[in-house]
């Protein structure tokens, strides 16, 4: 390979996540010091080579995870559930065994003094504060246990601020490992990341049909492509993403509750068969953690699916006692008609407005736009071409 092939390589790794964030600032460094005429000298493949090894070394020693990409010491915050705060904030962090914490990112490292207590289920728990001098930008979180380490990248968004009005980018159903396009779900998912990145988004929410069928590989693929956004990104799992826990050891908990400023999200997973079920243990969370938002601004839910007939538990608790203002969702890979626009119970706060969003696979992606004056979805928005 000369010169010419080996920064191309550099800058597809880049793109589809084979090598460390701070990658792309080297590329035109590199074009200004030595000029587009001098890509086949034997400096620049020199200086090309070691700039591939060091990526390679730092994203293999920075790897996130095990090396399968199944969550490992932490468990939260994670690349589809980060911690958003301000500096001299505190976060929370949930792991499998007590660890030193160290918040990373360009080259840079903070220590972090975690307060550990126990919590069910043989698990620890650990209050972290950020420190105050920190600068404002997306951390990965590194856990050094007694025998291991792991690092989450992209965990922990430190904000400088949180607006008033703000942007969330919305994309669903994703569907990689799918071969239903000309284009592979991989390479659509990839410019998609891009179009978001390009946005004036605060976060992406991603809801569920991750994968084609929820294998190992396609968990390690999509997470390999959603590492590359710019973004802090908060997922769920979809009914295509139902195959033995592979989601939950990709992820964690199936729901979960974040805020941004004065707004409150309840994100849950419907990748059961029946949507949100009476019987499960899903149902008491979701009304759990629906009460913990209900001093907020405006309260969104976040999730794959919609469907009337959904576990009426989860129903009346987003819906009827304390209604959701508004629920973004997927799966239908088409936008909700005018006669669809709401959920069908009257409620004295009125009916929980819902949008859905068409499928990435197909290469659509929403905007939404908040603030005090409301909820305001965007139009459609075909960003990627998929033939």
């Amino acid at each position: 390979m000369n010169a010419r092939g080996v920064f191309r390589f550099l800058k597809v790794s880049n793109n589809v996540g084979l090598c460390s964030a701070g990658v792309s600032p080297a590329i035109p460094a590199m074009q200004s010091r030595w000029g587009a005429t001098a890509l086949h000298g034997p400096r620049f493949v020199l200086e090309v080579l070691c700039v591939c090894a060091f990526i390679f070394a730092a994203s293999t020693s920075a790897c996130a995870r095990d090396a399968a990409g199944l969550l490992d010491i932490v468990i939260t915050p994670n690349d589809g559930m980060p911690a958003m705060a301000l500096p001299g904030a505190e976060f929370e962090v949930l792991a499998t065994a007590p660890a030193a914490l160290v918040l990373e990112a360009n080259g840079a490292t903070h220590a972090l003094l975690p307060e550990w207590s126990d919590v069910p289920g043989g698990r620890m728990r650990a209050r972290c504060a950020i420190p105050a001098d920190i600068t404002p930008g997306l951390y990965a979180l590194r856990a050094r246990g007694a025998d291991r380490e792991d690092v989450n990248l992209r965990s922990v968004y430190v904000r400088e601020a949180f607006p008033e009005s703000y942007t969330v980018a919305h994309i669903t159903d994703t569907h990689i490992g799918s071969n239903r396009n000309t284009r592979t779900s991989e390479d659509i998912f990839t410019e998609l990341i891009q179009k978001v990145n390009a946005t004036p988004a605060a976060f992406v929410l991603v809801t569920g049909d991750l994968t084609e069928s929820g294998e190992p590989e396609q968990f390690k693929q999509f997470i390999d492509i959603l590492n590359t956004c710019t973004l802090p990104t908060f997922v769920c799992s979809g009914n295509h993403d139902r195959k033995e826990l592979n989601y939950e050891r990709t992820f964690g908990p199936d729901s979960y509750v974040f805020w941004f400023g004065k707004d409150g999200y309840l994100v849950f997973d419907t990748k059961d068969f029946y949507v949100a079920d009476d019987l499960g243990s899903q149902a008491a969370d979701i009304q759990l953690q629906r009460r913990a938002i209900k001093g907020a601004r405006w309260s969104i839910g976040a999730s794959h699916r919609y469907e009337a007939d959904m576990g009426m538990h989860t129903q009346l608790a987003l819906f009827i006692d304390d209604p959701l203002d508004w629920f973004i969702f997927g799966h239908w890979h088409r936008e909700n008609t005018a006669q669809e626009k709401s959920v069908p119970w009257n409620a004295p706060g009125g009916a929980t407005r819902i949008t859905v969003t068409p499928a990435a696979i197909n290469g659509a992606m929403r905007l939404f736009e908040i603030g005090p004056a409301g909820i305001v979805p965007g139009e459609v928005q075909k960003a990627v071409e998929v033939k």
